[in-house]
């Protein structure tokens, strides 16, 4: 990869042991764009500023016109460019979305329509990532067509420059329909006398694949195009018709029966450049308004200026917001990393409103922004962004938090009080679970945001938390997109948990879990406001986690004499990487599993030596009957090859999620395979299964991988009573998780859960079992359900657990383990989804040493920092310091402490730190003190109910 080569110069000189290293000058000459595009982290590496609605940036593509090969639009590996689009999200999960208005430079004549060349032979090129270079605010590539592109970006606007070969006709595509996730309409009007190019995308289609009630459009985008060279030659193209010579055209893709953008649908323009063009400059903007709110936008913002004057602005604003900490010392690295990941933690939420103030609402009208706000601000990724991102936004940039918490409470108001928790742009979704917009603006309010009706807000939170609406008792969108703000909130009032019968939700348990952070966040925002009333409501329901807490709870250890540790490899006919593969059938964690897309299919198991098998077991996945096995035929082979049916059963069912049926063979036999052949399921378009497990009396029946503790957070009933089938490792009541993982999702009770698992020492022991194999070394890699998942964001907060139960170098070492692991300069240097900007938030607390352990209030869990020093610039003006001069790759432990000058052994900073700063200095070593800091006075504050 290319970074821009003012990194170079800008990389800070070794410094004397004795002196403080001098605090890094130029932040953005370090940041990485290319950071996360591999490992499912799912950037992209595109021009943008701060929060910027324009994101211009490549869509690459694998050979499909409908499938982008990571959300985002862009994957390192994937080496074919299909256009420039003009909107992008940082991090996101699902199929993706925006990815809007993709611009194309193409070389030769345009002899075919670009929406028939479904495989991306025709109008997309290779490129090679020599010629490939991004910084803040600048992009540039050089396609192996031997066409170029330049583009830097304002707010709401793009400067581009596109070069072409001399010997070759010189064209733009403006692939106006083909938005990430398709579209629903589009249109494009090409005016040759004042060189413009004008239209607009009707698009959405978030988690489409996902849930057929996300299947529709939800915004409509328009663009403008200016250029500095005439049009030569013009044309557009519907669906599979190429017309040359015309200058309008109108088609969305549409959307198929599995979500997806239709293959061979939609519509576009062309326009062609004068014979020997080598180089053509555009102006772009684009609104959710109007033409009219485009025209404008690039008036104001890009009128009269230079492509370097553009570049050097875009430019200014990222030094400014990344300016606003500065770290010093470490190598060029570990400086990189950081602020490439604070770089991403500044990309969401995007502006919406147009130069104008005029903003789509919530309810698709037109609206202009209150007084006192400076923008409209969309895209909430709630159930991530709640646990760290919007903290950091509220701590480096508080007045944009501030309109960004004024904008959900208005899109609420515009849906008849109703918050959502996953926007796109203004839109709802009701993507993930939970309730995290209370979560999200306490903890804006909390560090610092004010600029907002933080009042009118609360009591509109607070009715949606207490009064049920006709959403909350549907199922519609369940279980990934539910469309109730607090599903089942009649049932929670009245249980006191979200039961896992008829729950209208995703998972009884987590919601449960989300509902009681987002009332404790309630209780806390009321009382800063002095509502003492509303502040002992929501505390009391805050501690609604316990009722899903099962103090009996513990794993099925599963058959005796399991062969699993005998099994070489296993394949089966289809599966659904990266999780859901059938590597997983067979390794003991009864809660991971194997799906294959169809309603038949086959998995099977290669030993390392002939085995004979008297007992199987089948375990039912955690998902719905329907996907369960129910005819099968279990067989044995000696060379994979010639089969022998050894077991028929047709009609099976399983009682429940979770559930393991177990068999006997009647005439076993000694096979080298054995392979599980089902041949119908419940009805479903998936076969799913959790495990198979295969049993000889002659193997010893191998230690269990689930874990041996009592005590977890489960599934529970309307009539009280714990759902069936439990494992530490199951999914089942969880979302994109575990109970193994969920367990530790106590935000503001970590001393009562420590309580009901049999106090902090057993805490201790089952934290370690978390986030360690047996040999003492660090599991991160989230492939066993009983692990910690450093990839997704229910227990990304469980290192700081160890603070709270008295053994704080534990997680001084287990951050720091996490960060030099997992976060690096490279492409595969963000731990999974960044999750607009979550995890990255994650890494800049963590490297700073200070951690929002509890979303809602501002004190900071210590670990140890990173960096020998840090400096943050607070919303009041003041700065609070961070000094390790000791800090490095071997001084990880925390010896002492001085807060403002003054020892501390309290392993937190208070929250009045971040209004009026101070400094926090660390003494640093090699060697873990396990005395600093283990006192039960020195634990970070807590909402006991106990």
């Amino acid at each position: 990869m290319a970074l821009t080569s003012l990194a170079a110069s800008m990389l800070v000189a070794p410094h004397p042991a004795s002196a403080a290293p001098p605090l890094v000058g130029d932040p953005a000459a370090l940041v990485n764009p290319f950071i996360g595009s591999t490992n499912l982290g799912n950037t992209y590496p595109g021009a943008v500023t701060p929060n910027g609605m324009l994101a211009w940036s490549p869509q690459t593509s694998r050979g499909s016109q409908v499938s982008t090969p990571a959300p985002g639009g862009y994957q390192y590996t994937a080496t074919r460019i299909r256009g420039l689009s003009l909107t992008h999200l940082n991090g996101v999960g699902c199929s993706g979305a925006n990815g809007d208005i993709p611009i194309m430079p193409h070389v030769g004549a345009v002899t075919g329509s670009p929406s028939a060349d479904t495989a991306d032979a025709v109008y997309a090129s290779t490129f090679a990532h020599a010629n490939e270079e991004a910084s803040p605010g600048y992009y540039r590539v050089g396609l192996d067509s031997g066409a170029g592109a330049e583009l830097t970006v304002t707010p709401r606007t793009g400067a581009g420059r596109f070069t072409f070969p001399a010997s070759a006709s010189a064209s733009l595509l403006f692939r106006t329909s083909n938005s990430e996730t398709g579209s629903t309409g589009a249109t494009v009007h090409i005016d040759p006398a004042t060189r413009t190019v004008t239209g607009s995308v009707t698009a959405g289609n978030f988690c489409g694949p996902q849930s057929e009630n996300n299947r529709t459009d939800y915004y409509t985008l328009y663009f403008t195009a200016h250029f500095d060279a005439a049009f030569a030659q013009t044309g557009t193209w519907v669906d599979g018709a190429l017309r040359p010579g015309t200058t309008d055209a109108s088609g969305g893709t549409g959307f198929s029966s599995a979500g997806r953008p239709n293959a061979g649908k939609g519509s576009g323009g062309y326009v062609t450049f004068a014979p020997g063009t080598t180089a053509v400059e555009a102006r772009v903007a684009i609104s959710y308004v109007s033409p009219a709110g485009a025209e404008a936008n690039l008036a104001s913002e890009n009128t009269g200026k230079t492509f370097t004057g553009v570049r050097t602005a875009a430019r200014n604003a990222w030094t400014e917001a990344l300016s606003k900490i500065r770290i010093g010392g470490g190598s060029t690295d570990q400086q990189t990393t950081f602020y490439t990941a604070l770089y991403h933690a500044l990309l969401e939420p995007t502006i919406t409103s147009d130069v104008t103030g005029e903003y789509l609402g919530s309810d698709r009208q037109p609206h202009r922004i209150l007084a006192g706000q400076r923008a409209q601000y969309g895209t909430f990724s709630g159930w991530d962004v709640y646990r760290a991102q919007v903290q950091l936004l509220a701590m480096v940039a508080p007045k944009t938090a501030g309109d960004y918490a004024q904008s959900l409470y208005t899109y609420a108001q515009q849906r008849g009080g109703e918050w959502d928790r996953w926007l796109l742009q203004q839109a709802k979704t009701a993507v993930m679970s939970g309730d995290p917009s209370g979560p999200a603006l306490a903890g804006m309010y909390a560090f610092g945001a004010r600029d907002f009706d933080v009042r009118g807000a609360l009591d509109s939170l607070a009715t949606a938390a207490t009064v049920p609406t006709a959403n909350d008792l549907s199922d519609a969108g369940c279980p990934v997109e539910c469309v109730g703000q607090r599903p089942s909130l009649d049932r929670y009032l009245q249980l006191g948990y979200v039961p896992a019968d008829d729950c209208h939700c995703w998972g009884g348990a987590a919601e449960t879990l989300e509902d009681a952070a987002a009332d404790y966040a309630l209780s806390e925002l009321a009382g800063a406001l002095g509502q003492t009333a509303r502040q002992r409501e929501f505390l009391a329901r805050s501690h609604n986690w316990r009722n899903v807490f099962d103090p009996a709870a513990k794993a099925d250890t599963g058959l005796e004499h399991n062969i699993r540790e005998h099994v070489a490899a296993v394949t089966a006919s289809a599966e659904n990487p990266p999780n859901e593969v059938a590597a997983n059938l067979t390794d003991g964690d009864l809660g991971t599993k194997w799906l294959a897309f169809a309603t038949t299919g086959w998995a099977q198991a290669r030993l390392d030596t002939p085995l004979t098998v008297t007992t199987y077991a089948l375990t039912s996945a955690n998902d719905v009957p329907e996907r369960d096995p129910r005819d099968w035929t279990l067989q044995g082979s000696a060379d994979g090859v010639t089969w022998t049916d050894l077991d028929t059963r047709t009609g099976q069912t399983f009682a429940d999620r979770g559930v393991t049926n177990v068999y006997a063979l009647s005439s076993p036999g000694a096979y080298a395979y054995y392979r599980l052949s089902v041949t119908a399921n419940g009805g479903a378009p998936i076969v799913q299964l959790a495990e198979l497990q295969l049993a000889d009396p002659a193997v010893p029946t191998p230690p269990p991988l689930e874990s041996p503790y009592a005590g977890w957070m489960r599934d529970r009933s309307s009539d009280g009573t714990f759902v069936g089938g439990f494992s530490p490792s199951t999914e089942r009541g969880f979302v994109e998780g575990t109970s193994a993982r969920y367990t530790w999702m106590v935000y503001s009770g970590v001393a009562d859960l420590a309580r009901l698992m049999g106090g902090s020492q057993v805490a201790i022991a089952r934290l370690d079992a978390f986030f360690r194999d047996a040999d003492g070394t660090f599991d991160f890699s989230a492939t066993n359900g009983t692990r910690y998942d450093p990839t997704n964001e229910p227990d990304i907060q469980a290192p700081y657990v160890y603070n709270y139960v008295g053994a704080p170098w534990k997680t001084q070492e287990t951050v720091r383990a996490e960060i030099d692991q997992l976060w690096t300069n490279s492409t595969g240097g963000i731990p999974g989804n960044d999750d607009a900007g979550t995890m990255s938030a994650w890494y800049v607390f963590s490297a700073l040493g200070l951690y929002p352990f509890v979303p809602a209030r501002a004190d900071l869990v210590l670990t140890s920092p990173l960096f020998p020093r840090a400096e943050i610039r607070l919303p009041t003006g003041r700065t609070l310091a961070v000094t390790a001069p000791a800090a490095s790759a071997s001084n990880l432990y925390i010896q002492a402490v001085t807060v403002d000058g003054r020892a501390s052994t309290k392993t937190f900073i208070p929250a009045r730190m971040v209004e009026r700063g101070g400094t926090v200095a660390f003494t640093l070593a090699a060697t873990p003190n396990t005395v600093w800091g283990t006192s039960p006075s020195d634990v970070p504050p807590q909402a006991s109910s106990m």
